[in-house]
């Protein structure tokens, strides 16, 4: 029972993360250091997202919670940063303001 509501809340925050990405978009201007930075952090969690449907198709249910988890926290600190621009969505993301 615990397994199957484990599953059911890592399908959802997919679904949660899946929304967030087609979102966010890159802020910093081409050729900054800070567009780097954003790129940088871009990859982390995109990795972190791969390696989440990694270990969800392996069964493998804690570390896929831990690893999408870990993904969208790069997704909400890059927000609220300001290297990604989260479209004011409150919903999704935490923003400063």
């Amino acid at each position: 029972m615990l397994e199957e509501e484990l599953a059911r809340k890592i399908e959802r925050y997919f679904s949660i993360e899946e929304e967030a990405l087609k979102k966010i978009r890159i802020s910093p201007a081409e050729g900054s250091f800070l567009r780097k930075i954003a790129e940088d952090n871009m990859q982390m969690i995109l990795s972190y997202y791969s390696d989440a449907k990694h270990f969800y198709a392996k069964g493998d249910l804690i570390n896929a919670f831990a690893a999408l988890n870990y993904s969208y926290g790069w997704i909400d600190a890059g927000v609220r940063l300001g290297i990604f621009d989260g479209a004011g969505d409150h919903r999704l993301f935490t923003l400063y303001e």
